[in-house]
């Protein structure tokens, strides 16, 4: 039986078993890390975001004529018309706008609000 004293072995030294064991232990253990951590990535950012965009696309999908949006520049204007990939706003008097569906941040509903505030008085 040969002793090692240093942290390496010598070339010609044979390795037990006990530390084939603890290398393929080893291994087991850093790939159950590593599910472990993309578990938790799935799960802390992937599927939210999945979430959000289902949110979105149903938003854009659900848009008809009349609704008030925002858009992501800050615009506040009522739907006029309504094509394919583009949405044409009215937002002021005389001011229309055509804007890419992919730009509507958020759609206001002022029927809605309006009867939540009043319920919520009484």
């Amino acid at each position: 039986m040969r002793l090692v004293f240093a942290g390496a072995p010598d070339v010609g030294a044979t390795t037990s078993t006990g530390t084939q064991t603890s290398a393929s232990g080893a291994l087991m253990q850093m790939l159950i890390m590593l599910l472990i951590f993309f578990a938790m990535m799935y799960f802390l950012v992937i599927l939210p975001q999945r979430r959000r965009e289902k949110e979105f696309r149903q938003m854009i999908e659900s848009l008809k004529r009349g609704d008030t949006v925002i858009t992501t520049g800050g615009v506040v204007g009522k739907i006029v018309d309504i094509k394919k990939d583009v949405v044409k706003i009215k937002s002021a008097n005389s001011t229309e706008l055509e804007i890419h569906k992919a730009y509507i941040a958020k759609v206001i509903k002022e029927k809605e609000e309006t009867k939540e505030e009043t319920e919520s008085k009484d």
